[in-house]
């Protein structure tokens, strides 16, 4: 992204129609059914792998969370 202030269009797409629908489809629908798996598993290796892949899921959410509110370029936000 080259140091490019893209928190406004983070922002935009979060409160977009498209942007709460990606956030709920990741977090209810991929993370709560990764998490839904990993109860059902029946090794403790398949249970973790889900859980991490779960936990994935909710650090990308995070992640694109936190550039929609933290600029880039310097600029201050109140």
């Amino acid at each position: 992204m080259n140091n490019e202030d893209w928190s406004n269009d983070f922002n935009g797409l979060f409160n977009s129609a498209l942007g709460k629908e990606l956030l709920r489809s990741l977090k209810e629908d991929k993370h709560d059914s990764l998490i839904r798996e990993a109860e059902r598993a029946t090794s403790a290796d398949s249970a973790y792998g889900l859980i991490k892949e779960a936990s994935g899921v909710m650090l990308a959410i995070e992640h694109m969370m936190f550039l929609s509110t933290v600029p880039t370029d310097g600029e201050k936000r109140v």
